[in-house]
């Protein structure tokens, strides 16, 4: 991932970097469950369902694969377009999160891996979570991470957007 983003700035990411789905989902915020876990109100799914933690749930509820069926196959050319559409997603996000809660606590983990029936198309995920001083980590060892190519996000790694 530190690779990518050397070749490639991310500095002028705007809320058109995200695809229309991911756009309504960060323009109706986030809520808090009956647990305490920072969701995003429109991934919230409609039937009910339990969770070992607030971190299960959270990340449950706040992952997902990002939008890319009409980027090219060819890594070459679909790693920057997803990357941009991962990162202006998780930064806007992030702003609105800070916007409800009053605080930075949310965390933005971007993952990119191959996948696709053969695994062999880049795709990539972004997840929420607040972390607990008393929990797991979402990733553990995440400078050691084998199979993908990770970034762990916080407002500050992006600065402010309006």
């Amino acid at each position: 991932m530190a690779a990518l983003l050397a070749e490639h700035s991310l500095a002028d990411l705007t809320d058109e970097d995200i695809p229309p789905m991911f756009r309504e989902v960060k323009e109706e915020g986030w809520s808090y469950t009956s647990n305490g876990a920072r969701v995003l109100t429109g991934l919230i799914p409609d039937a009910t369902a339990s969770y070992y933690d607030v971190l299960q749930e959270e990340t449950s509820i706040n992952g997902r694969g990002m939008t890319d069926y009409d980027l090219p196959t060819a890594e070459a050319e679909r790693a920057v377009p997803l990357l941009r559409r991962c990162f202006a997603y998780a930064f806007a996000c992030l702003t609105e999160a800070e916007r409800r809660f009053g605080d930075r606590e949310v965390l933005a983990y971007i993952i990119l891996s191959m996948g696709g029936v053969d695994d062999d198309l880049l795709t990539a995920t972004v997840t929420f979570c607040t972390h607990d001083p008393n929990t797991a980590p979402y990733i553990r060892d995440i400078e050691n991470v084998q199979d993908g190519a990770v970034a762990e996000l916080t407002l500050g790694d992006g600065g402010k957007r309006n």
